[in-house]
């Protein structure tokens, strides 16, 4: 009875079937929109919503007050000129840190700048 099984199986077996794959048909390309022409206005006239721009409220007050902006420390040429010291200050200091000789090149460059007079 068992030798018979490997038979019987073997049988059973047909061809391969692959599956069969469906697609969708392309639909025929549709026509262009016709223009119909201009709007025709309705016999009671636009409505005011659309005739008249702007919000339909009033726009609600402020919880919170308006404050002055802040003052800054002095004109921008004078920030930027602040600005580029404290820069040539950190790349010093940096040089300093990594045990760079104060008689390089760079080092040297950067004492001159800061050595030069302020602008007016």
């Amino acid at each position: 009875m068992v030798a018979g099984v490997p038979a019987a199986v073997g049988q059973t077996r047909g061809p391969i079937l692959l599956p069969t794959i469906y697609s969708a048909p392309t639909p025929a390309p549709l026509a262009p929109p016709i223009n119909p022409g201009p709007a025709v206005v309705p016999p009671a006239g636009l409505s005011s919503l659309l005739t008249e721009p702007g919000p339909i409220y009033p726009m609600p007050e402020r919880l919170m007050p308006v404050y002055p902006s802040p003052q800054l420390p002095g004109p921008v040429g004078q920030q930027n000129l602040q600005s580029y010291r404290n820069s040539l200050n950190s790349q010093q200091w940096q040089l300093e840190r990594n045990s760079v000789s104060p008689d390089s090149e760079r080092s040297r460059e950067i004492q001159q700048q800061l050595n030069l007079p302020a602008p007016k």
